[in-house]
């Protein structure tokens, strides 16, 4: 999973999530994110180990 952080039309902190890299980088494109500020976060999932002593 990936999240963009960018700063949106009135100036304020906007979180979108997106499930490949790809994806954020054609939103990125399609709404002229390029020269604005963003940031782009890869979220991996942790798998908590189950197994018992």
């Amino acid at each position: 999973m990936f999240v963009l952080r960018f700063i949106d039309e009135e100036d304020d902190l906007a979180v979108k999530e997106f499930t490949s890299l790809s994806s954020v980088k054609e939103y990125i494109s399609q709404n002229n994110l390029e020269k604005t500020w963003h940031q782009i976060e890869e979220i991996k999932k942790v798998v908590p180990n189950l197994k018992e002593d």
